[in-house]
Protein backbone atom coordinates (compact mmCIF):
# COMPACT_ATOMS: atom_id res chain seq x y z
CA UNK A 1 0.00 0.00 0.00
CA UNK A 2 1.29 3.74 -0.74
CA UNK A 3 0.20 5.90 1.96
CA UNK A 4 -1.24 9.13 1.08
CA UNK A 5 -0.06 12.28 2.49
CA UNK A 6 -2.24 12.22 5.60
CA UNK A 7 -1.48 8.62 7.05
CA UNK A 8 1.28 7.76 9.13
CA UNK A 9 3.62 4.59 8.87
CA UNK A 10 4.07 4.46 12.45
CA UNK A 11 2.75 6.65 15.61
CA UNK A 12 6.23 8.35 16.25
CA UNK A 13 5.34 10.32 12.67
CA UNK A 14 2.69 11.85 14.60
CA UNK A 15 5.16 13.35 17.46
CA UNK A 16 4.90 16.96 17.33
CA UNK A 17 2.51 20.11 15.63
CA UNK A 18 0.99 20.23 18.70
CA UNK A 19 -1.86 23.11 19.23
CA UNK A 20 -1.35 26.37 20.97
CA UNK A 21 -4.53 27.41 22.65
CA UNK A 22 -5.88 30.31 24.45
CA UNK A 23 -7.22 30.19 27.75
CA UNK A 24 -10.25 32.62 28.06
CA UNK A 25 -11.77 32.43 31.41
CA UNK A 26 -8.12 32.00 32.93
CA UNK A 27 -6.80 35.14 30.73
CA UNK A 28 -9.98 37.03 31.27
CA UNK A 29 -9.46 36.19 35.28
CA UNK A 30 -6.11 37.52 35.44
CA UNK A 31 -5.74 40.33 32.96
CA UNK A 32 -3.20 38.65 30.74
CA UNK A 33 -3.68 36.69 27.69
CA UNK A 34 -2.72 33.07 28.50
CA UNK A 35 -1.66 30.67 25.92
CA UNK A 36 -0.89 26.74 26.19
CA UNK A 37 0.76 24.92 23.55
CA UNK A 38 -0.67 21.23 24.40
CA UNK A 39 2.39 19.41 24.19
CA UNK A 40 -0.14 16.51 25.97
CA UNK A 41 -2.03 15.72 22.65
CA UNK A 42 1.96 14.01 21.48
CA UNK A 43 1.71 10.79 21.21
CA UNK A 44 2.35 9.06 24.57
CA UNK A 45 0.65 11.99 26.09
CA UNK A 46 3.62 14.41 27.14
CA UNK A 47 6.00 16.53 25.55
CA UNK A 48 8.50 14.05 26.51
CA UNK A 49 8.46 11.56 23.23
CA UNK A 50 9.98 14.20 21.68
CA UNK A 51 13.10 13.68 23.38
CA UNK A 52 12.94 9.96 23.84
CA UNK A 53 12.55 9.72 19.94
CA UNK A 54 15.63 12.54 19.43
CA UNK A 55 17.88 10.89 22.02
CA UNK A 56 17.63 7.49 20.37
CA UNK A 57 18.11 8.88 17.05
CA UNK A 58 21.42 10.91 18.37
CA UNK A 59 22.48 7.21 19.59
CA UNK A 60 22.04 5.24 16.65
CA UNK A 61 23.60 7.90 14.45
CA UNK A 62 26.89 7.71 16.85
CA UNK A 63 26.52 3.73 16.84
CA UNK A 64 25.45 3.32 20.76
CA UNK A 65 22.25 1.84 19.77
CA UNK A 66 21.49 -0.34 16.57
CA UNK A 67 17.69 -0.87 15.40
CA UNK A 68 16.65 -4.18 15.56
CA UNK A 69 19.20 -5.45 18.09
CA UNK A 70 17.64 -5.98 21.16
CA UNK A 71 19.81 -3.97 23.49
CA UNK A 72 18.64 -2.47 26.46
CA UNK A 73 18.07 1.09 27.24
CA UNK A 74 18.03 2.25 30.77
CA UNK A 75 17.26 5.39 32.26
CA UNK A 76 16.00 6.74 35.48
CA UNK A 77 11.98 8.56 34.46
CA UNK A 78 9.25 10.02 36.72
CA UNK A 79 7.22 8.30 33.97
CA UNK A 80 6.50 10.57 30.28
CA UNK A 81 10.20 9.81 29.14
CA UNK A 82 10.16 6.70 30.29
CA UNK A 83 6.53 6.14 28.27
CA UNK A 84 8.60 7.56 25.46
CA UNK A 85 11.43 5.64 25.53
CA UNK A 86 9.17 2.36 25.66
CA UNK A 87 6.94 3.44 22.31
CA UNK A 88 10.23 4.08 20.92
CA UNK A 89 12.31 0.67 22.33
CA UNK A 90 9.08 -1.43 21.11
CA UNK A 91 9.15 0.28 17.25
CA UNK A 92 12.73 0.04 17.16
CA UNK A 93 13.32 -3.12 19.06
CA UNK A 94 15.44 -2.32 21.87
CA UNK A 95 14.33 -3.64 25.51
CA UNK A 96 13.69 -0.65 28.15
CA UNK A 97 14.27 -0.86 31.52
CA UNK A 98 13.17 2.48 33.81
CA UNK A 99 14.52 3.07 36.82
CA UNK A 100 11.75 5.58 39.28
CA UNK A 101 11.34 6.44 42.16
CA UNK A 102 8.58 4.41 44.21
CA UNK A 103 6.56 7.32 45.29
CA UNK A 104 5.52 7.95 41.46
CA UNK A 105 2.24 7.43 40.33
CA UNK A 106 1.20 4.10 40.21
CA UNK A 107 -1.17 4.39 37.31
CA UNK A 108 1.90 6.00 34.97
CA UNK A 109 4.04 2.26 36.19
CA UNK A 110 1.20 0.14 34.90
CA UNK A 111 1.23 1.86 31.53
CA UNK A 112 4.81 1.28 30.99
CA UNK A 113 4.35 -2.22 31.65
CA UNK A 114 1.84 -2.01 29.08
CA UNK A 115 4.06 -0.72 26.74
CA UNK A 116 6.63 -3.56 27.37
CA UNK A 117 8.68 -1.60 29.88
CA UNK A 118 11.00 -3.21 32.85
CA UNK A 119 10.79 -1.71 36.12
CA UNK A 120 12.70 -1.24 38.89
CA UNK A 121 11.92 1.10 42.17
CA UNK A 122 14.51 3.71 43.59
CA UNK A 123 13.54 4.75 47.48
CA UNK A 124 12.31 7.73 47.18
CA UNK A 125 13.26 8.28 51.06
CA UNK A 126 16.90 8.66 49.48
CA UNK A 127 15.96 12.09 47.97
CA UNK A 128 14.49 13.85 44.38
CA UNK A 129 18.08 12.02 43.08
CA UNK A 130 17.00 8.18 43.79
CA UNK A 131 16.27 7.25 40.78
CA UNK A 132 19.31 8.41 38.72
CA UNK A 133 21.74 6.60 41.35
CA UNK A 134 19.83 3.79 41.13
CA UNK A 135 20.15 3.31 37.56
CA UNK A 136 23.65 4.60 37.79
CA UNK A 137 24.47 1.12 40.12
CA UNK A 138 22.23 -0.59 37.27
CA UNK A 139 24.67 0.48 34.58
CA UNK A 140 28.01 -0.19 36.38
CA UNK A 141 26.87 -3.71 36.64
CA UNK A 142 25.61 -3.82 33.17
CA UNK A 143 27.95 -2.18 31.03
CA UNK A 144 26.74 -3.57 28.08
CA UNK A 145 23.16 -0.88 28.76
CA UNK A 146 23.10 2.18 27.22
CA UNK A 147 22.24 5.02 29.02
CA UNK A 148 20.53 7.95 27.13
CA UNK A 149 20.82 10.17 30.30
CA UNK A 150 18.22 13.19 29.47
CA UNK A 151 19.55 14.83 32.11
CA UNK A 152 22.98 15.68 30.32
CA UNK A 153 22.05 14.73 27.02
CA UNK A 154 22.41 17.16 24.40
CA UNK A 155 20.12 16.06 22.09
CA UNK A 156 17.00 17.14 24.80
CA UNK A 157 17.34 20.94 24.17
CA UNK A 158 17.90 20.69 20.78
CA UNK A 159 14.97 19.12 19.33
CA UNK A 160 12.68 21.72 21.30
CA UNK A 161 15.21 24.09 19.43
CA UNK A 162 14.82 22.06 16.15
CA UNK A 163 10.65 21.35 16.61
CA UNK A 164 8.94 22.99 19.82
CA UNK A 165 10.23 26.51 19.35
CA UNK A 166 9.99 26.81 15.49
CA UNK A 167 6.35 25.41 15.65
CA UNK A 168 5.50 28.16 18.34
CA UNK A 169 7.11 30.93 16.04
CA UNK A 170 4.77 29.35 13.18
CA UNK A 171 1.55 29.37 15.40
CA UNK A 172 2.50 33.40 16.63
CA UNK A 173 3.21 34.26 13.48
CA UNK A 174 3.59 38.34 13.84
CA UNK A 175 2.74 38.44 17.24
CA UNK A 176 6.05 38.47 19.88
CA UNK A 177 5.28 36.52 23.35
CA UNK A 178 6.25 38.95 26.26
CA UNK A 179 6.56 35.94 28.99
CA UNK A 180 7.67 32.56 28.84
CA UNK A 181 6.80 30.16 31.85
CA UNK A 182 8.17 26.85 32.27
CA UNK A 183 8.70 24.10 34.83
CA UNK A 184 12.28 22.72 35.02
CA UNK A 185 12.71 19.30 35.40
CA UNK A 186 15.98 18.29 32.92
CA UNK A 187 15.76 21.44 31.79
CA UNK A 188 15.62 20.75 28.11
CA UNK A 189 12.56 22.58 27.47
CA UNK A 190 12.67 25.85 28.90
CA UNK A 191 16.94 25.62 27.70
CA UNK A 192 15.34 24.91 23.73
CA UNK A 193 12.47 26.68 23.52
CA UNK A 194 13.03 29.72 25.93
CA UNK A 195 16.65 30.50 24.04
CA UNK A 196 15.07 30.23 20.48
CA UNK A 197 12.25 32.14 21.32
CA UNK A 198 14.42 34.73 22.89
CA UNK A 199 16.25 34.87 19.76
CA UNK A 200 12.82 35.93 17.98
CA UNK A 201 11.87 37.88 20.47
CA UNK A 202 14.33 39.78 22.65
CA UNK A 203 12.21 41.64 24.76
CA UNK A 204 10.74 38.02 25.84
CA UNK A 205 11.16 37.45 29.73
CA UNK A 206 11.48 33.44 30.45
CA UNK A 207 9.88 32.36 34.16
CA UNK A 208 11.11 29.06 35.33
CA UNK A 209 9.23 27.12 37.91
CA UNK A 210 10.20 24.76 40.93
CA UNK A 211 8.41 23.77 44.08
CA UNK A 212 7.74 25.87 47.42
CA UNK A 213 11.40 25.30 49.44
CA UNK A 214 13.50 24.46 46.28
CA UNK A 215 15.51 26.90 45.22
CA UNK A 216 17.61 26.16 41.57
CA UNK A 217 19.95 29.11 41.84
CA UNK A 218 21.30 27.92 45.00
CA UNK A 219 21.06 23.90 44.45
CA UNK A 220 18.72 23.44 46.72
CA UNK A 221 16.07 20.79 46.19
CA UNK A 222 13.58 19.38 48.89
CA UNK A 223 11.67 16.69 48.79
CA UNK A 224 7.96 17.73 47.08
CA UNK A 225 5.10 16.23 45.33
CA UNK A 226 5.11 17.70 42.14
CA UNK A 227 6.14 14.94 39.62
CA UNK A 228 8.38 15.98 36.59
CA UNK A 229 9.91 19.49 38.89
CA UNK A 230 13.34 19.90 40.97
CA UNK A 231 14.82 16.20 40.39
CA UNK A 232 17.33 16.66 43.02
CA UNK A 233 20.22 18.81 41.21
CA UNK A 234 21.19 21.33 38.26
CA UNK A 235 20.94 19.75 35.27
CA UNK A 236 23.66 19.80 32.84
CA UNK A 237 21.80 20.35 29.80
CA UNK A 238 19.71 23.55 31.74
CA UNK A 239 21.07 26.33 30.44
CA UNK A 240 20.33 29.14 33.17
CA UNK A 241 21.71 32.39 31.08
CA UNK A 242 18.22 31.55 29.42
CA UNK A 243 16.55 32.38 32.95
CA UNK A 244 15.09 35.29 34.03
CA UNK A 245 13.30 34.83 37.09
CA UNK A 246 11.98 31.80 39.13
CA UNK A 247 8.59 31.40 40.65
CA UNK A 248 7.97 28.60 43.11
CA UNK A 249 4.30 27.09 43.38
CA UNK A 250 3.27 25.23 46.33
CA UNK A 251 1.18 21.66 45.79
CA UNK A 252 -1.93 22.36 47.19
CA UNK A 253 -2.67 25.47 44.69
CA UNK A 254 -1.06 22.96 41.27
CA UNK A 255 -4.17 20.33 42.77
CA UNK A 256 -6.66 23.43 43.13
CA UNK A 257 -5.49 24.84 39.77
CA UNK A 258 -6.01 21.44 37.49
CA UNK A 259 -9.64 22.12 38.92
CA UNK A 260 -10.00 25.10 37.98
CA UNK A 261 -8.57 24.52 34.11
CA UNK A 262 -10.82 21.12 34.04
CA UNK A 263 -13.63 22.73 34.81
CA UNK A 264 -13.63 26.19 32.67
CA UNK A 265 -11.45 25.48 30.08
CA UNK A 266 -12.13 21.40 29.80
CA UNK A 267 -8.26 21.20 28.98
CA UNK A 268 -6.94 17.80 30.98
CA UNK A 269 -3.86 18.85 32.76
CA UNK A 270 -0.99 16.70 35.31
CA UNK A 271 0.20 19.20 38.21
CA UNK A 272 3.75 20.11 37.05
CA UNK A 273 1.76 21.65 33.81
CA UNK A 274 -0.84 23.54 36.42
CA UNK A 275 2.24 24.78 38.14
CA UNK A 276 3.05 26.77 35.16
CA UNK A 277 -0.59 28.43 35.74
CA UNK A 278 -0.13 28.94 39.40
CA UNK A 279 3.27 30.58 38.28
CA UNK A 280 1.61 33.03 35.92
CA UNK A 281 -1.52 33.68 38.31
CA UNK A 282 0.97 34.31 40.91
CA UNK A 283 2.40 37.17 38.86
CA UNK A 284 -0.43 38.76 37.18
CA UNK A 285 -1.17 42.36 37.29
CA UNK A 286 2.98 43.25 38.71
CA UNK A 287 6.04 40.99 37.61
CA UNK A 288 3.42 39.84 34.55
CA UNK A 289 1.72 43.30 33.01
CA UNK A 290 -2.03 43.71 32.57
CA UNK A 291 -2.44 42.81 28.66
CA UNK A 292 0.36 40.70 28.11
CA UNK A 293 1.07 37.72 25.95
CA UNK A 294 2.17 34.89 27.94
CA UNK A 295 2.72 31.38 26.67
CA UNK A 296 3.16 28.20 28.91
CA UNK A 297 3.08 24.45 28.06
CA UNK A 298 0.67 21.70 29.05
CA UNK A 299 2.76 18.76 29.48
CA UNK A 300 0.51 15.85 30.05
CA UNK A 301 -2.79 15.32 31.43
CA UNK A 302 -4.20 14.39 34.47
CA UNK A 303 -4.94 10.59 34.10
CA UNK A 304 -1.90 10.25 35.99
CA UNK A 305 -2.23 12.24 38.89
CA UNK A 306 -5.69 10.99 40.00
CA UNK A 307 -4.28 10.07 43.79
CA UNK A 308 -4.64 14.08 44.41
CA UNK A 309 -7.92 13.89 43.59
CA UNK A 310 -9.51 10.42 45.33
CA UNK A 311 -11.79 12.72 47.55
CA UNK A 312 -13.91 16.07 46.54
CA UNK A 313 -12.92 19.26 47.34
CA UNK A 314 -15.02 20.71 50.74
CA UNK A 315 -18.10 22.07 49.91
CA UNK A 316 -18.18 19.60 46.84
CA UNK A 317 -21.94 18.37 46.24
Amino acid sequence: MEYSRGIRNTILEVVGRTPIVKLNRLSHDLGCDVYAKLESLNPGGSHKVRIALAMVHDAEKRGLLRRGSGQTIVEPSGGNTGIGLAMVGALHGYKVLLVIPDNYSREKQAVLRLYGAQIVLSDSRLGNNSHGEKAMEILLENPHYVMLNQQRNPANPAIHRATTAQEILRDFGEVAADVFVAGIGTGGHITGVGGELKKAWPALQVVGVQPEGCDLFSNRHVSHDIQGLSVGLIPQVLDTRVIDRMESVALRDCVDMVRRVMQTEGITLGLSSAANLVAIAQGSGSRITRGAQVLTMIYDGAESYLQHFATDPPGAA
